[in-house]
Parts: C-alpha cells; sequence; structure tokens
C-alpha cells in the first residue's frame, strides 16, 4: 500500500496559511502593547499625588474597593487594551500609598494581590474631583 504524498505546492500552501495566522496573532497581540504602555505605572509611582500628575486630565473617576476590612481608593483611567471590558484601575491605601493596578479592570485582576475588581466589588463615590457619579 502506497502512502499518498503531499506535493511541494501543497506543503507551501500549508505553510503559507500557518504563517499568516501566526503573523496575525502576533499582530493582534502586539497592538495591545500600546495601550498597554499607557497605563502601565511608572516606577517613580509612589502616592495618589504622584498618580493625578502621571494622569492628568485623562482621570476617569474615583471610587472605593474594600478587602478584608481595609477600604482603598480606586483610580479609573482610559483602559490598557483596545478591547477591554473595563477601564483600567490604579489602588492607594488611605494615606494616598499606590498598592497595586490593573490594565483592565472588567477582565483581569490586579498585578500584584490578584484583587477582582469587576463590577458590583467597586463602589462609586464620585469623580476626580470628587462629584457625584451619574449613573
Amino acid at each position: 500500500m502506497t502512502k499518498p504524498r503531499l506535493n511541494k505546492r501543497t506543503l507551501t500552501q500549508i505553510g503559507i496559511a500557518l504563517a499568516a495566522t501566526a503573523g496575525l496573532l502576533v499582530g493582534c497581540l502586539s497592538l495591545d502593547l500600546i495601550p498597554m504602555s499607557a497605563a502601565k505605572p511608572p516606577p517613580k509611582l509612589k502616592t495618589l499625588q504622584d498618580f493625578r500628575a502621571w494622569k492628568r486630565g485623562s482621570v476617569m473617576g474615583m471610587r472605593t474597593f474594600t478587602n478584608s476590612g481595609k477600604a482603598y481608593t480606586v483610580m479609573l483611567a482610559p483602559a490598557g487594551r483596545f478591547l477591554a471590558s473595563g477601564p483600567s484601575a490604579y489602588l492607594f491605601d488611605k494615606d494616598g500609598r499606590f498598592i497595586d493596578w490593573t490594565a483592565d479592570m472588567g477582565d483581569l485582576p490586579t498585578v500584584y494581590n490578584r484583587w477582582d475588581l469587576t463590577s458590583g466589588h467597586v463602589k462609586g463615590i464620585g469623580d476626580e474631583t470628587n462629584h457625584p457619579v451619574v449613573r
């Protein structure tokens, strides 16, 4: 019994399809690097004042998050992904020290503590200037 052989043309077509698929995947992942670089906090970010100076006019709101009886201030800014389901979020303790962050609070847990900031866990208290949140 003879085995069917793949000819050179078929192998070339399979190779092109695999390369195109891999290129598309790499391209999509690379596109997320642009908003992620804008959302990733700089190493010098230590306090809420540093955050406000870094984000300036792009702060979208202020919320609270409670974990193990401790309340954290959550500052919201534009998402760090193109197809994000929520804004990026930055957590600060009661003294205004930077604690943690996530590029997409709708899908991703926080980077350091793996906290879930999805809907219902973060409470609205106002925007960046402490005005009430309009729902």
